[in-house]
């Protein structure tokens, strides 16, 4: 039993032998009429009912009843069911009678959809803290991250309610224009909680795990800020993506390795042209980037990389050093530049995409359900994947400020005509009207 429940305990069997001696002393009032066993009795009752007391308003203060009921009733299963779970796995120490529990502090949001969990790490415990898989222990949330403080005396986990949906249905064009509308010009929203910086992006999904729609739902995004967005369309496998690039800019579509190679020294030639453009800019305003100028960013956006990269290890050395060292160009001075790269591949491969290169690209997306060695390849050995079923659209994603350790993601549904978005007089902008 744990000090609390014990503590609580003993202050109820001491109130409720209060209340047998104050029934008792009014007994013998009865019988032997003696004014003193009254007043024992009123003494002792008064003692056991302020007792009562003091116990009700520590339990109900302690679950957070003051945050109203709901919070209380969730707070209190919780609570109950991680001191529970840790005495099960033995995350305890015996002190005489009791079993004292590292320190665990519990909140959670208004809403009840989120909230944080931090436990006071210990010499004993501090590797078990790492390792513990704590949503078992959580009700209906999950861990989306877990991470210790700077001071090293806490584990704090970022929870989050595995029953509660964060994906966005748009009906429309108009809809999801008006939607899109409320985003930073330089930034794209993933789901409803998650937006993030133009940025150099990794989308990782096997088959019929959404990666697809998501790839249309950024790139319906850039077409639609104020800002014009200079897209790259690279498609190996000559699918869906380059039907889309056809409609949106033909010129720069491409599917042939060749052609890809040419696009992307067109796409590297126009970066070491911003490169000189910029460089004047920034006499006038230190450490600024192109969106600070207003600038139009470039987005060279490549599907089946793996296929692409397979017919490029079989080339001479030449061939491979010159794509190496576009894509390396491209990765390690476009932030700055306004240039970004979107490689779009079923697996993460480090035979297929160069790790140095993977490192570098900030935003990386798994969706679906994958195996544990796409993750590992995507994020790095060691993270921890929340676990879930992972329904089409559905995974999880890192961002170097949003989210450190993979955080759910759930991209919307596009329930209209995609391609007819980019059909409309051929170009994607009439959708504005």
């Amino acid at each position: 039993m744990s000090r609390n429940k014990g503590m609580r305990l003993i202050c109820l069997i001491i109130a409720f032998i209060g209340y047998v001696f104050a029934y008792g002393f009014r007994r013998c009032f009865r019988i032997f009429k003696i004014k003193l066993f009254a007043s024992m009795s009123n003494y002792v009752l008064i003692m056991s009912v302020m007792l009562t007391i003091v116990v009700l308003i520590v339990y109900f203060i302690r679950f957070r009843i003051y945050k109203g009921f709901r919070y209380f009733w969730l707070y209190r299963r919780m609570l109950s069911s991680l001191e529970r779970q840790f005495i099960d796995a033995g995350f305890s120490i015996r002190r005489t009678y009791f079993l004292e529990l590292p320190k665990i502090q519990l909140s959670l949001s208004g809403d009840l959809k989120s909230g944080s969990l931090r436990i006071r790490n210990t010499l004993k415990f501090d590797k078990k803290l790492d390792d513990v898989v704590m949503s078992a222990a959580l009700d209906k949330f999950i861990v989306e991250r877990h991470y210790v403080t700077d001071d090293g005396n806490f584990y704090v986990y970022e929870l989050v309610d595995g029953s509660v949906s964060f994906k966005q249905t748009f009906c429309s064009y108009q809809e999801f224009y008006a939607y899109s509308q409320k985003i930073p010009e330089y930034s794209l929203f993933l789901d409803n909680r998650s937006v993030v910086k133009l940025q150099h992006a990794l989308i990782v999904g096997m088959t019929g795990s959404g990666k697809s729609y998501a790839t249309y739902s950024l790139i319906i995004q850039m077409l639609m800020k104020n800002v014009e967005y200079k897209l790259y369309f690279a498609d190996p496998k000559a699918s869906s993506l380059a039907v889309i690039g056809s409609a949106v800019a033909e010129e720069r579509t491409v599917v042939d390795v060749d052609s890809i190679i040419e696009a992307l020294e067109e796409f590297v030639l126009c970066m070491e042209n911003r490169k000189a453009e910029l460089k004047e800019k920034l006499k006038t305003r230190i450490d600024a980037d192109y969106s600070d100028f207003g600038m139009t960013p470039y987005v060279f956006i490549f599907d089946e990389y793996a296929s692409f990269a397979s017919v490029i290890a079989s080339e001479e050395k030449k061939v491979r050093d010159r794509v190496k060292k576009l894509m390396y160009n491209v990765v390690l001075q476009g932030r700055q530049l306004g240039f970004f790269l979107f490689i779009i591949m079923q697996k993460s491969d480090a035979t297929l995409l160069d790790t140095a290169l993977r490192e570098n690209l900030p935003l990386k997306i798994v969706l679906g359900e994958s195996e544990k060695q796409t993750y590992v390849t995507t994020f790095g050995a060691g993270v921890d994947i929340p676990n879930r079923h992972y329904l089409t659209g559905e995974g999880v994603f890192t961002e170097p400020v949003l989210a450190p350790e993979p955080k759910l993601v759930q991209f919307p549904y596009l329930n209209f005509d995609i391609l007819d978005s980019f059909k409309i007089g051929g170009k994607i902008e009439n959708i504005h009207k």
